[in-house]
């Protein structure tokens, strides 16, 4: 390769560029037309672009991919003949010497029809954006395009997906991951999710809908078979393309080392609410993922939990700009990136509601008709009463809170509450340890956060927490058997669990052969409530979080599969347990701390694909403590509701504002009063319409419904099939994944032979059996079991499908008239890429053309056709189409180009408005220079003067009389934003193939 200095001018005729002096636009027409060949046979860098022949090492090869690495791109090249046909090598270009043989179609070369098909269709299929294909086994809503349609129109996707339990976030996710990895806009995707079901979920949802196989490292096993293989020091996660691993295992220091020094395209985050809030391991997992990743899915259904810090710290990952030094958010920016519906927001086109109703019903629990009962409530009381008295400032509170958790379990079960009393006897008059403290508040700290803890943790914190009241309890012995006596008394008389074991007879007096679903927070009240229900019929079954996976797996299987089924299950496994199918009733038996908890459990049921309208009922006792606990799930509600606009049907009650507001303490004194407190009914149906957060929802998900030139109506894939209302005419593709596919690959009775080199990639997907090679198609997305491939865009056997078609640039077409059909080809990177064709006649005069019209028809004969119908008209009209073919691909690039630019545009905006606010905030504000004219200009990186806000970070940053922390907080302002978008790249034309047309 020639030294920059000497390489012809010719070089820059091949590219477009967005902007150029219009006295030189003619010219440039022409050579671009014209420059292709000639910039390569002058020796020049030429521009490597897919289906091009070139020769490498004295061998001919067809160039299949090609991606940019910085000055230098990866091709990927096919062996065209001889004894390594077929062979398939990557290259780093230009640092390997590659020239081009052919860029031109030609004409003696005519092959088949067929093959021209094919060809055309694998180039239609490359296009960015594509070509309307299905993306996967999966039948796509409207409103689930509403977040890919944000994201590919940021030039970093990064969005908060935060719509309500059930609405289908997985795959949202899979659809933005799929796009993405078919634009080349992402090569390297990492999901992270909380350990248990949802990785074995996420795992099967992208294999089997997207065919999409990602690498699970979870745990050291999988972390050592990952290692394997590499050179000594290597990193897996930078060898693993597309992984998959556990939030829980990716915190470990040791692991989270070797993600820091990996970079991704794209991280998803599921459960991302277990990331809020203060320095935790989960937290600095997060912040590095972040910083390392390009875009960002943070996947929620909760993702205020009343305290808006926790939501201002997931949008400081999404973008630093949206929230100030001190951790609020900044205006309303935050929500270009958080993507928030309910299902009372998603209708079909004719207005009608698209999911289920959700019925909420508050069960008032009356515990004044149960002497035994009252009893051991009454003992409690005073057992707790003088401790909480003396805590009612925050000084005290520490002390108070394992009384309250005391009350807190009494409320789920005596039982649970008794387990406790005992291990408090146990433990009497001794003092807990400091670290065992310690212990204590991490644990608590923990759990106002997630709401839930591990099964371990749950019986960690009930000991650390009985050994806490012991210590503060000294005196009280005779009060504390006396207590333990009463409540073995009344445990067989407990309120909570006669309520429950009605509700459930109550509800199968309506539906005898019911599933049911219950929720408690403990352990010791699940125990409980399998014993008080033995008599109810059916089976019970219980998921916790000590079982195993192939327990809770098989116990799920029973719920989906049988009816007449009580599951009860605890907090352990509020997420990723999915259990619509036959299952529309769910009983809370005790309610948490955080609402947030609450609609996990809900969303068990309630979710895309529920066939009846689920009925959601929690259990309270009226009058007491757990009624004081629901008043501030509603205050936390109410909190939530005011910055996201919409919050589900989650408690289905409100109350007085005042009551909002009353403190958690000061309930002992009238702990079972008489009078039950105030609560009234909230029905939520009726949201606010003229909210403007309500407006921007409904337009864009009306502008969903018409995107994409409406694919899914032209294709029929949107489930349930009534279509879009009203299309406007359009031109229909008639590109069929399925049919191309098989055009590739050779039959094999009822499965079909792929190439060895494709096996890698197609092992562990559905439908590929790697004893025999081949591979069982369907063209049915609803069709169930792993025994055949539905191939969806993203799918690497439609990839490589793509890849392999190099031929079949030239063939021949009945038509009405003699012309001929010029297709090309624009493209920038991994940006840009449309495919376009026209049409030349005879007499000079050329039509643009759409080029699936010409898919389909009769084929002509190809023999001396070009010689005794073309050769004498056609090389002038080519010449002129290639200069019509330039002017047309500019306009094409120039408009691509804008849109990138406006993007691009839009975030330095909001960049530079951040790094001001935050140059003025540590700088101060700018000094003007007010010396006479004889006094000496301030140094040249004086921050105190500057005005541009990056340099003066730099400036303050670098200026040893800062103190430290402060130079440290300016050099954080600058690393945040230090990577800047790519430039657009050069649009280059390249001429795809020619079609002659006969009558």
């Amino acid at each position: 390769m020639r030294p920059r200095s000497q390489q012809p001018p010719s070089r820059q005729t091949y590219h477009l560029t967005r902007s150029s002096a219009s006295s030189r636009a003619a010219l440039r027409v022409y050579q671009l037309s014209r420059g292709f060949v000639s910039a390569f046979r002058h020796g020049t860098c030429m521009e490597v672009s897919v289906g091009i022949k070139v020769a490498a090492r004295g061998l001919e090869w067809d160039v299949t991919e090609v991606e940019s690495l910085g000055p230098q791109q990866r091709v990927r090249l096919a062996c065209s003949g001889g004894d390594l046909a077929g062979l398939e090598w990557d290259v780093l270009y230009p640092a390997e010497p590659l020239s081009v043989l052919q860029t031109e179609p030609r004409p003696d070369e005519a092959g088949s029809l067929e093959d021209w098909r094919r060809y055309h269709i694998a180039r239609l299929l490359e296009q960015i954006p594509g070509e309307p294909v299905p993306p996967g086994r999966v039948a796509i809503e409207a409103y689930q395009r509403v977040p890919l349609l944000r994201a590919l129109d940021m030039v970093r996707p990064r969005l908060l997906l935060a719509d309500g339990v059930g609405l289908g976030k997985t795959v949202q996710a899979g659809l933005i991951a799929a796009e993405l990895l078919v634009r080349r806009r992402a090569h390297r995707i990492l999901i992270v999710c909380p350990p248990g079901p949802l990785l074995r979920q996420w795992e099967q949802e992208m294999r089997y809908r997207f065919g999409l196989r990602f690498t699970l490292i979870a745990d050291s096993a999988s972390l050592r078979e990952a290692r394997r293989g590499l050179e000594l020091g290597g990193n897996p996660f930078d060898a693993t393309a597309l992984c998959l691993t556990s939030m829980d295992f990716a915190k470990q220091d040791r692991v989270l080392a070797e993600l820091e020094r990996a970079s991704w395209d794209l991280v998803i985050i599921d459960e991302a609410h277990h990331c809020v809030g203060e320095q935790n391991q989960r937290r600095v997992l997060a912040e590095v993922l972040s910083a390392k990743s390009d875009g960002l899915l943070l996947l929620t259904a909760t993702p205020h939990d009343g305290y808006d810090p926790h939501f201002a710290s997931l949008m400081v990952l999404l973008d630093p700009s949206l929230v100030d030094h001190e951790g609020r958010l900044i205006g309303n920016a935050y929500r270009r990136h958080v993507i928030r519906r309910l299902k009372s927001h998603i209708r079909t086109p004719s207005g009608a509601p698209l999911f289920r109703e959700r019925i909420v019903v508050p069960v008032r629990v009356d515990v004044t008709g149960t002497e035994p009962v009252q009893a051991f409530h009454k003992a409690l009381s005073a057992l707790v009463m003088p401790r909480l008295q003396r805590c009612r400032d925050k000084t005290g509170l520490t002390d108070a809170l394992a009384f309250v958790s005391l009350l807190k379990r009494s409320m789920s079960t005596i039982a649970a509450c008794l387990a406790t009393l005992r291990v408090v006897a146990d433990r009497y008059g001794t003092e807990p340890a400091k670290e065992r403290q310690r212990a204590l508040r991490a644990y608590r700290r923990k759990m106002a956060r997630f709401g839930v803890l591990a099964t371990d943790e749950e019986a960690e914190i009930a000991e650390l927490e009985a050994e806490e009241m012991a210590a503060n309890l000294d005196g009280t012995a005779d009060d504390l058997d006396e207590l333990i006596r009463l409540g073995g008394i009344a445990e067989a008389h407990d309120p909570k669990l006669a309520a429950l074991v009605l509700e459930i007879r109550l509800i199968r007096l309506h539906h005898p052969n019911a599933n049911v679903l219950v929720y408690t927070e403990y352990a010791d009240s699940q125990r409980a409530a399998v014993a008080a229900l033995e008599g109810i019929g059916g089976s019970v079954l219980t998921i916790s979080g000590a079982d195993s996976e192939a327990d809770r797996t098989r116990a799920t299987e029973r719920c989906a599969e049988e009816d007449g089924i009580v599951l009860v299950s605890t907090d352990s496994l509020a997420e990723g347990l999915n259990l619509h199918q036959r299952c529309f009733h769910l009983i809370h038996l005790d309610l948490p701390y955080n609402p947030n908890r609450l609609e996990q459990r809900n969303g068990r049921i309630d979710r895309y694909g529920q066939r009846n309208d689920p009925e959601i009922r929690y259990l309270f006792l009226a009058g007491t403590f757990e009624e004081r606990l629901l008043l501030r799930l509603i205050a936390k509600y109410e909190k939530a509701r005011s910055c996201l606009s919409f919050m589900p049907n989650t408690l289905g009650v409100s109350a007085h504002p005042a009551s909002l507001h009353e403190p958690l303490f000061g309930f002992a004194e009238d702990l079972f009063s008489s009078l039950p407190r105030l609560v009234h009914s909230l029905d939520l149906a009726a949201e606010d319409t003229d909210s403007d957060a309500y407006r921007d929802l409904l337009r864009e998900i009306d502008r969903a419904f018409q995107s994409f030139d409406h694919m899914a109506v032209r294709h029929g894939w949107l489930s349930g099939g009534e279509g879009l209302g009203t299309p406007t005419p359009q031109s229909r593709s008639d590109i069929d994944l399925g049919a191309f596919v098989r055009s590739v690959l050779t039959p094999d009775g009822d499965s079909y032979r792929v190439p060895p080199a494709w096996a890698r990639e197609l092992d562990g997907l559905p439908g590929f059996d790697p004893a025999r090679g081949v591979v069982r198609l369907t063209d049915d997305p609803n069709s169930q079991g792993g025994c055949t491939t539905y191939p969806g865009r993203s799918h690497p056997l439609v990839q490589r499908a793509i890849a392999s078609v190099r031929t079949g640039r030239v063939s021949a077409i009945q038509g009405h008239a003699v012309s001929l059909l010029m297709t090309y080809a624009v493209e920038a990177g991994s940006l840009f890429r449309s495919v376009f064709a026209l049409r030349l006649f005879p007499d000079g005069s050329i039509q643009e053309q759409d080029v699936a019209t010409w898919l389909s028809g009769e084929p002509a004969s190809t023999d001396e056709l070009w010689r005794h119908t073309f050769a004498s008209w056609a090389p002038d009209a080519m010449e002129a189409s290639r200069r019509h073919a330039a002017s047309l691909a500019e306009k094409i690039g120039e408009e691509a180009s804008g849109l990138y630019h406006d993007r691009v545009a839009r975030r330095d905006v909001a960049v530079r408005a951040w790094l001001t606010r935050r140059a003025t905030e540590l700088c101060g504000p700018v000094q003007r220079w007010a010396g006479d004219l004889f006094d000496p200009e301030p140094p040249a990186h004086d921050w105190r003067h500057g005005l541009e806000p990056q340099q003066r970070l730099a400036d303050f940053a670098a200026d040893p009389e800062v103190p430290v922390s402060r130079r440290r907080e300016a050099a954080d302002a600058l690393a945040r934003f230090k990577d800047t978008p790519a430039p657009f790249p050069r649009p280059v034309l390249r001429t795809l193939g020619l079609l002659m047309l006969i009558p």
